[in-house]
């Protein structure tokens, strides 16, 4: 009798620890871009300062420029055909019809002007730039430069990951995790990776949102291209939640069938 009792025991601890396994998932294999190029916000010298700079054009960048007269026929050879209507510029496939992509010299190609350069260029120094060649060709114009491509991609421990479009000039790191859904209960809110290229200089910064410094840093603000990643933290790799349903069900079926042995045995045996 005791000896039965003993192996049941050993079997329901045997099976309990196989489901803990199966839920544990290594940590370090879980994290992204692993290595020493991240660095932490606090190492970054003069990291909380509160000037925040402009997002400099460079190669590659997608731009929409639209000239507007008085006499819409005059302005309308310098425009694309596309680019009557600004809601076109919602659609990514439109968007890069409608836009100038600026090469790797740093130029656009403008109808009638020939190339401009823009590179490392802000969007206002930009419209004035073109203002100024149009103006050989209309005398009373009004030009609109926008960035097509002013996108954010947001990955890792938050509900909604994904691509998304920065319709507004200043949007901070916060925002943006929420409008991916926010932080999961398994993100590690003490290390919010920002990926970001300037130019060919690529940095990766680790951010504490915790932090109420965050504020006065220059990365607290976004830029067009920038890759948040949210970690996990340890505690996800003990999620109960990711156990498979089946092999829940083998457990419970397995135990209860153990435990009506046990009870055959203890009524033979008496």
């Amino acid at each position: 009798m005791k000896e039965n009792y003993n192996i049941m025991k050993q079997l329901i601890l045997f099976f309990v620890i196989l489901t803990s396994l199966s839920s544990c998932v290594s940590l370090k294999k879980s994290i992204y871009l692993q290595g020493d190029l991240a660095k932490d916000l606090e190492e970054i010298e003069n990291t909380y300062n509160p000037e925040k700079s402009s997002y400099l054009i460079k190669p590659n960048d997608n731009l929409f420029i639209r000239v507007t007269s008085l006499d819409s026929r005059t302005s309308a050879f310098l425009n694309n055909d596309m680019g009557n209507s600004s809601s076109n510029i919602d659609n990514a496939m439109a968007a890069s019809l409608v836009g100038y992509r600026v090469d790797l010299d740093g130029s656009i190609n403008y109808p009638f002007v020939g190339k401009i350069y823009v590179a490392n260029l802000t969007l206002d120094q930009i419209r004035d730039k073109i203002q100024l060649a149009v103006s050989k060709f209309i005398e009373e114009s009004s030009v609109n430069v926008k960035l097509l491509n002013d996108n954010i991609t947001i990955i890792g421990e938050v509900v909604n990951p994904g691509r998304f479009l920065l319709y507004a000039e200043e949007v901070n790191i916060l925002e943006a995790i929420s409008m991916a859904g926010d932080m999961t209960d398994f993100s590690n809110r003490k290390k919010v990776r920002l990926i970001r290229q300037d130019g060919d200089t690529k940095q990766m910064v680790v951010i504490n949102t915790l932090d109420e410094n965050i504020m006065f840093s220059p990365y607290y603000y976004l830029k067009p291209g920038d890759i948040v990643y949210v970690e996990p933290r340890r505690l996800k790799s003990w999620d109960l939640s990711a156990i498979p349903i089946g092999l829940a069900l083998t457990f419970i079926n397995t135990t209860l069938l153990l435990y009506t042995f046990y009870l055959t045995q203890f009524d033979t045996n008496n």
